[in-house]
């Protein structure tokens, strides 16, 4: 068994990139875009639906890929001849899954009602008529209010000559991102795959379900795992449906912390909902113990900050909000800041060499070619925002911190598969505008960034950056030309951006933005303009405060990771200090207490093959939530008035 969970370089053959395997990963975003757009903005929150594109493996992407490798076995069997491959399998996985994220929330799911909220909630109320809407370049939205307003109220036909020039200007730009996030994953995975050897726990599910005549699916403890997780779900999707059965709650819906614990000093730990996804236990279990271990603690760590510093009465100093003592959040930025820094500083000198010898493996990107790449699509994304109206100042520095944010939640997540990918709430947007100021930024800066937040913010759970780089897992554990997957992901793409943009404008003209679809979705299209409309009738200035607890967040990272170097037997981790700070460790942090125990005990009392002989089991866990998230949203989707229970957020 440990050769089906534990994947390694097959040196000794090598896989191909195969027409029909490129061809069919291409078939296959359109339809999944579709899934996605169907099951978040008809079914939305009233009906529920398992999020297909935000988790750390995207359910629709990998539930495809679970119904492909079944499908292929029954082909194996019957004409061997035409069965696909292992790294036609992964290819087809690798597409999808590294294209069709930006098409859910996070990506034109925001961006789409974003172009079209200026216009649509102007009034004289807001005053946004004369207070934004002169600062938004021409090119940016649509400049027919007629069809803005048949755009929330429902239409059959989509006035697409109003929208050819946002749907070009903004697919290439969503392009550009893609493709800027892949060519940096072609200059850093060396760093990451090879030197470090990050473990890409998310990465194995996919070599483990693929794998040739898996041993997996000869364990009886696999079928246990995938039996327990995927009828829990199912059984919650009848509760949902018929309220005389009981739920099964293991998403922390009923039982939270914050209910319970309610006097003073004590209820400043906040949100601390207690949730048992088999799924993300099943993850956890995969993890380094140490990582394990650090992220849970941590997050006990963040809630004693916030009850001491209520204890004292401190947490009354600040802006309000999250901008208040211990300020936690700006912690976070601080750390994820110091990772992807780190990473670049640790890996210099190899990089330099890598650069100025130019040699690679013949089947992989040389690193001139993929810094030219990386540095030809952050320069596009730079005359994007200058034409827009930012300064080179501004957008040089919002555009290098977002790259950063999303370099260090690639590499977080290759290390520690948190399920949502979420950063602290003090982005790259919010250092700019809050935390640096807004007195010194001019108001056509401000409407930019209002357009840019899709890409500047906290919420990067629909990155491409992750899925690309375990693209290069892929290629590198079952022997894929590096070079040419990095072609395919650059076609599909460009596939990919223009079909999800001009999809969910036509899905939303279909059931009017404000009357059947999600109200949720549409809503965070306006919030960027109430936020930008705060800024410009009150400009904000710089908060020391803020400043000395992200150079904090920054200096404790810098510290711990320099201590593990010298204390190797140190258990606790900078990662679990940086993911600490963020949303997911609200959902996540008790899951992961759970697997770290296991793991502990087991290992302690019964040794190494214990634990490998029990990995099938938790990998079974992982595969029935996907499972039973991918098909009863699939029925949600076909059936009218049923109710899903989403197996992740």
């Amino acid at each position: 068994m440990e050769a089906a969970v534990k994947p390694t370089v097959l040196l000794e053959r090598r896989e191909r990139i195969t027409v029909r395997a490129v061809v069919l990963g291409l078939a296959l975003v359109p339809v999944l875009i579709w899934w996605i757009h169907h099951a978040e903005f008809r079914l939305g929150g009233t009906m529920g639906h398992t999020a297909l594109a935000n988790t750390s493996l995207p359910v629709a992407a990998f539930f495809s890929l679970m119904v492909l490798t079944a499908l292929n076995g029954i082909v194996s069997r019957i004409f061997p001849s035409f069965a696909l491959s292992q790294g036609e399998l992964l290819t087809v996985y690798a597409i999808a899954a590294a294209t069709t994220g930006i098409a859910s929330s996070g990506g034109v799911h925001f961006l789409v009602p974003a172009l079209t909220a200026p216009i649509y909630y102007a009034s004289p109320e807001n005053n946004w008529r004369e207070l934004i809407l002169p600062h938004i370049p021409w090119w940016f939205i649509p400049q027919d209010r007629a069809a803005v307003i048949a755009f929330y109220t429902g239409s059959d036909r989509v006035p697409w000559g109003v929208w050819l020039v946002p749907t070009i200007v903004w697919s290439s730009f969503l392009i550009a991102v893609m493709l800027t996030t892949l060519y940096l994953v072609m200059l850093l995975w060396r760093q990451w795959v090879e030197r470090e050897r990050l473990s890409f726990p998310t990465a194995q599910v996919p070599i483990l379900v693929t794998q040739p005549q898996s041993p997996l699916w000869r364990s009886g403890g696999f079928w246990l795992g995938l039996a327990i997780a995927a009828g829990i779900g199912t059984w919650n999707t009848f509760s949902r449906n018929f309220p005389a059965l009981p739920l099964i709650d293991v998403r922390g819906e009923v039982l939270n912390l914050a209910n319970v614990i309610t006097d003073r000093p004590w209820n400043a730990i906040g949100w601390t909902p207690v949730s048992l996804y088999p799924f993300i236990i099943g993850i956890a279990y995969l993890l380094n113990a140490e990582v394990t271990l650090s992220c849970w603690l941590f997050y006990i760590f963040v809630k004693a900050e916030r009850v001491i510093t209520a204890a004292f009465g401190w947490d009354a100093i600040g802006r309000g909000g999250f901008n208040v003592m211990p300020y936690t959040e700006h912690q976070g930025a601080g750390a994820f800041l110091a990772i992807a820094l780190l990473s670049l500083w640790y890996g210099r000198k190899q990089i330099w060499a890598e650069l100025v010898e130019n040699k690679t493996e013949p089947d992989a990107l040389t690193p001139r070619k993929a810094l030219f790449g990386f540095l030809l699509g952050f320069a596009f994304l730079m005359v994007f925002a200058i034409s827009g109206g930012m300064r080179f100042v501004t957008a040089f520095a919002l555009l290098a911190l977002s790259l950063l944010y999303m370099a260090a939640a690639t590499r977080l997540r290759a290390e520690i598969g948190n399920a949502w990918l979420f950063g602290p709430q003090v982005d790259p947007n919010t250092i700019v505008t809050t935390t640096l100021g807004t007195a010194a930024l001019k108001p056509k800066e401000l409407t930019v960034m209002a357009f840019l937040r899709n890409i500047t913010t906290f919420d990067l759970r629909c990155l491409p950056m992750p899925h690309q780089l375990d693209a290069v897992k892929f290629a590198r554990t079952v022997g894929l030309p590096i070079r040419k997957l990095h072609w395919a992901l650059v076609v599909g793409s460009i596939v990919a951006a223009p079909f999800a943009f001009a999809s969910v404008v036509k899905v939303l003209y279909q059931l009017g933005a404000a009357a059947k679809a999600d109200a949720w979705r549409v809503y965070m299209g306006r919030q960027p303009f109430n936020q930008l409309e705060g800024y410009l009738r009150q400009p904000i200035n710089p908060d020391w405060r803020e400043i000395v607890a992200i150079v904090f967040g920054f200096a404790f990272t810098v510290g711990l990771t320099a201590l593990r170097a010298h204390l190797l037997s140190l258990p606790l981790h900078p990662f679990g200090y940086a993911i600490a700070n963020t949303e997911t460790m609200n959902k996540t942090w008790l899951p992961f207490m759970i697997a770290w125990a296991i793991k502990a005990f087991v290992l302690r009392y019964f040794g190494a093959k214990t634990y490998r002989a029990l990995m099938p089991f938790f990998v079974g866990l992982i595969l029935g939530d996907f499972l039973h998230g991918g098909l009863w949203t699939v029925v949600g989707c076909l059936l009218p008035n049923f109710y899903v229970y989403p197996m992740n957020w």
